[in-house]
């Protein structure tokens, strides 16, 4: 790399770490609006005489085999299979059985009810309807929280590749020089932009603090870099890249320093 070529790999993997969620995130939202929309449109079993309603929609307890799953029911399940399981990432980041991701997406007694059940009684249907659309909604809040994650992390390489650039230039025009009055003011320009570098890290730190996402499949409360990036090599990819140029400034003006005294 030439000395005024910049570089920001943590940022970049960042960027597409943030966009395969975001891609992941709008293809199970569109599922989910589809899904409910689906299951809508779907009748509820009326209660028949001679059985015994369970309230959640399950066996009845006259009946001692496992009954097969009213229309209802199967037009549910099949709803799910040909919306949220269908999603392109599914069998990568989940690879679940129905009874696994309904019970991961809508809780576990819910998401037995509707998988293994019997009937899909009006209540079932209506808790179904509610807890669709809370995974839904889910979606809906965590989508702009990644689109604003996005944008803060391309601003900080924006802001970290220009920084870089002078920096170089400056470095490598130090290295050309022993007047020290030249030397001194190559120092106080890359002091700017120290000063700049230290700016785009407290921009970055307010927009980090405190920020969390909705609850999803279990992370209510986990930071949204956390959340993210808690696999990978850094849990702060932009700020990792700051200090890296930070250090770059630093080892320039000591060598300022050093050629002057």
């Amino acid at each position: 790399m030439s000395d005024t070529e910049t570089s920001q790999p943590r940022i970049e993997q960042a960027l597409t770490v943030v966009q395969r969620e975001i891609d992941c995130i709008e293809a199970e939202l569109k599922a989910f609006r589809r899904f409910r929309t689906r299951i809508v449109s779907i009748e509820p079993t009326a209660h028949s005489a001679g059985t015994v309603d369970t309230s959640a929609g399950g066996v009845s307890a006259l009946d001692a085999r496992q009954p097969k799953p009213d229309s209802g029911l199967r037009a549910v399940r099949e709803a799910y299979r040909e919306t949220v399981m269908a999603v392109p990432h599914f069998e990568v980041e989940y690879d679940d059985s129905l009874e696994a991701n309904m019970a991961t997406e809508f809780g576990p007694e819910l998401g037995t009810q509707i998988a293994t059940g019997a009937r899909l009684t009006p209540q079932l249907h209506e808790a179904l309807l509610t807890a669709s659309e809370a995974a839904r909604d889910e979606r809906e809040t965590l989508l702009p929280a990644l689109e604003r994650e996005r944008e803060s992390l391309q601003s900080v390489r924006t802001k970290l590749d220009d920084c870089e650039r002078r920096a170089a230039a400056l470095g490598s025009s130090a290295r050309r020089t022993a007047d020290s009055a030249r030397l001194d003011s190559i120092d106080d320009q890359l002091a700017e932009i120290e000063t700049d570098y230290e700016t785009v890290v407290a921009t970055r730190q307010r927009q980090l603090h405190g920020r969390s996402v909705a609850a999803l499949s279990g992370i209510d409360g986990t930071s949204l870099v956390q959340y993210l990036y808690g696999d990978g090599p850094v849990t702060c990819p932009a700020l990792a890249d700051i200090v890296a140029c930070l250090d770059t400034v630093r080892r320039h003006r000591r060598h300022c320093l050093v050629a002057t005294s």
